[in-house]
């Protein structure tokens, strides 16, 4: 009788001990995991590779041995059976974003350095101090239209291995929340979010995603790379990532070593200007001719910032699975995130940007007449005094060409948003105007935001022929 009671009570402990474990958080009970999800560290893969992982599963584990930071952080996220049926068009509540972590990966130099920094409430009153400048924007939300492949392979390989013009019906359209671009206050805070991914950030904190890597003995490599800085509301529900790249004679100690991945994106043939220049790839096959196969490859390579922005993307992707993203970016940041928005179907908002049109079709990204630009959340801000922004920093009479630098794209993907400074204001075009907190002082802060429209008649590089 005893033994027959004794395997009464077990069932009943059992579900005793699930239903404390389920009421432990709520009831502020100590729990063995301090953290429930800890980010295993990445591996090299392939996008296909990466893709057929996250179908199979998450890549978030409950395992905090794995990495320092477990009892940290919170990454809990609005699902799928929260989500409402939206109206493109259709103002949604604000949203207040808060800077929460920093993620840097490594270039040429420093092939193999993936690193992460976590940032608490009190990180961030140290910063303010420090900076003077606030890292929490609240921003105006919109159901905006957008579109998404429908075979999820043209993600997988990036649309590398596709025509640029995929059939209409290979879309769908989804409407989805997205920052209000004709709310100036939105724009305003964006473009202050961007700024703010110029300052340094030196800390011990930074600990490694993937390798082993000992900062004191890896110097220069905050300077080299690519680092996305990631906003998240107040539920996590939502997510801005700003990409940091180049900013071309525009100040960040980057600029040197990042000068390859503007001249292969922005020039019309790996920045053979003239006999003078060397050129970063060797696809020009005499005069204004270049082989075309020969500079898709270029482009293509991993070593580009194009695929290393999107590991990034995919590695906040995994860490809240389910959340909306939106992607922002200044100069060179600003194109890989358009591109990063054309390849995914991702809100996107640049500032100052480089046409990314070119480089686009180089990677076999959608085009019309697959796609209308005004379908997608694309926008572009800019104005008519950055020479960067216009493609007009090239040539033997422009302070590029003296510094190494190729930018001879001038047409942008989606929509282009221009201020006019010159005829406005008298502004003289300047390379000095493409510094972002110019352009915030001295257009976006006194001036109405700008219409939002294609570059329908824009052509890239005329004189060039492709074989």
């Amino acid at each position: 009788m005893l033994r027959q009671s004794s395997l009464t009570y077990i069932p009943l402990l059992a579900v005793f001990a699930l239903a404390l474990a389920y009421l432990a958080p709520s009831l502020n009970l100590p729990v063995a995991l301090a953290h429930p999800y800890v980010l295993i560290p990445a591996t090299q893969t392939n996008p296909q590779e990466h893709h057929q992982q996250q179908q199979q599963q998450p890549v978030l584990q409950q395992d905090t041995q794995q990495l320092p930071f477990g009892s940290r952080r919170s990454h809990t996220t609005k699902h799928s059976s929260d989500a409402t049926v939206l109206v493109a068009g259709q103002d949604l509540p604000s949203e207040t974003f808060t800077l929460k972590h920093l993620l840097h990966r490594g270039g040429k130099q420093f092939p193999g350095l993936f690193r992460r920094l976590d940032l608490d409430s009190a990180d961030l009153k140290l910063l303010e101090l420090r900076t003077g400048r606030p890292h929490t924007h609240r921003l105006k939300v919109k159901a905006t239209k957008t579109l998404k492949p429908r075979d999820q392979s043209y993600r997988n390989q990036g649309f590398r291995s596709f025509d640029a013009s995929i059939a209409p019906e290979s879309w769908t359209t989804e409407v989805i929340p997205g920052p209000d671009i004709e709310d100036k206050d939105t724009v305003l805070q964006l473009s202050k979010l961007n700024y703010n991914a110029y300052m340094e950030r030196g800390s011990a904190g930074w600990y490694d995603l993937e390798g082993k890597w000992t900062v004191n003995s890896t110097f220069g490599w905050e300077e080299e790379g690519v680092r996305g800085h990631v906003y998240a509301s107040e539920d996590n529900a939502t997510l801005v990532i700003s990409i940091k790249g180049t900013s071309p004679l525009g100040g960040g100690s980057t600029s040197t070593r990042d000068k390859i991945n503007d001249n292969l994106l922005f020039s019309c043939c790996c920045a053979k200007v003239d006999r003078t220049w060397r050129g970063v790839c060797d696809c020009n096959t005499g005069g204004y001719q270049c082989d075309q196969r020969c500079v898709e490859d270029s482009v293509n390579s991993d070593e580009v910032y194009y695929t290393i922005a999107m590991e990034i993307l995919w590695t906040v992707q995994d860490m809240y699975s389910g959340a909306n993203v939106w992607l922002t970016g200044h100069s060179l940041g600003g194109s890989l995130t358009a591109l990063l928005g054309l390849t995914f179907g991702i809100p996107t908002v640049t500032f100052e940007a480089p046409g990314d049109r070119l480089a686009a079709t180089r990677l076999h990204l959608p085009m019309p007449p697959a796609i209308d630009w005004n379908d997608l959340p694309l926008y572009h801000f800019g104005h008519t005094a950055d020479p960067v922004f216009l493609g007009q920093c090239n040539g033997p009479s422009s302070l590029c060409y003296y510094s190494g630098y190729a930018m001879e794209s001038k047409c942008h993907t989606g929509r282009s948003c221009v201020y006019d400074p010159v005829e406005e204001d008298g502004w003289k075009v300047d390379i000095r105007t493409h510094r972002l907190w110019d352009t915030i002082e001295g257009v976006i802060k006194p001036k109405d935001v700008p219409g939002c429209k294609p570059e329908v008649d824009c052509v890239d590089c005329e004189l060039w022929t492709y074989t």
